[in-house]
């Protein structure tokens, strides 16, 4: 009788921690991703940073979403951008972007540096490759229920990432300053034109 009162209990422990892990994983949604941006603002400048926490599933590289609003200067007004640090062996030399449809544009080179060497070895070093890529607003937008692909181009490597929906639309949510909304994936039908593809970023070029 009491090996089963322990078994009973065990079972009841066990069930409660599969039920917790799942519920730690269901908070991974829009209205997750919306209460845990980070906010920097600088007042003297007129900006307004968000920054989305880094997307999941991305192995060795980091990628976040990020949204700059500017409200004085030559640039007012928002731009939002997928910013990926990209870890290698040796230099990549990642200088384009691929999304669904093919077409390659250019992206932004942010900075190129090797970390925790550890040693005068330089091919002991950690390659980052500090990159960013534009995103229209309008091309969010069609894909906040999807979410997308995208595939960083190097002379050596490649990087492919998923963007979760619930990341666009948490981060869209607070830049409208509204409750994320719980989206479907929407069906085509035949009177239906596809979604867009792929965005159409104002030329990026390297600094």
């Amino acid at each position: 009788m009491k090996n089963r009162s322990v078994l009973v209990r065990l079972a009841t422990s066990i069930a409660a921690i599969a039920a917790l892990s799942l519920s730690a994983c269901a908070t991974q949604d829009a209205a997750w991703v919306h209460e845990h941006l980070a906010l920097t603002e600088n007042f003297h400048a007129g900006t307004k940073i968000l920054i989305t926490p880094k997307l999941p599933d991305t192995g060795a590289h980091e990628a976040r979403l990020r949204a700059t609003a500017r409200t004085r200067g030559k640039r007012v007004g928002a731009e939002i951008e997928l910013t990926v640090r990209a870890e290698f062996e040796d230099f990549s030399f990642l200088d384009r972007v691929s999304f669904a449809s093919g077409r390659a544009f250019p992206l932004t080179v942010d900075k190129r540096v090797t970390e925790d060497c550890g040693t005068t070895d330089k091919s002991l070093c950690n390659v980052h490759e500090f990159v960013s890529v534009k995103l229209s607003r309008k091309y969010l937008m069609a894909k906040r229920a999807s979410g997308f692909e995208v595939k960083l181009w190097g002379r050596r490597d490649s990087v492919m990432l998923h963007v979760p929906p619930h990341y666009i639309e948490g981060l869209l949510a607070r830049m409208e300053n509204r409750t994320p909304e719980d989206l479907v994936e929407p069906t085509l039908t035949e009177n239906q034109g596809p979604v867009p593809a792929s965005p159409a970023p104002s030329t990026s070029t390297r600094r």
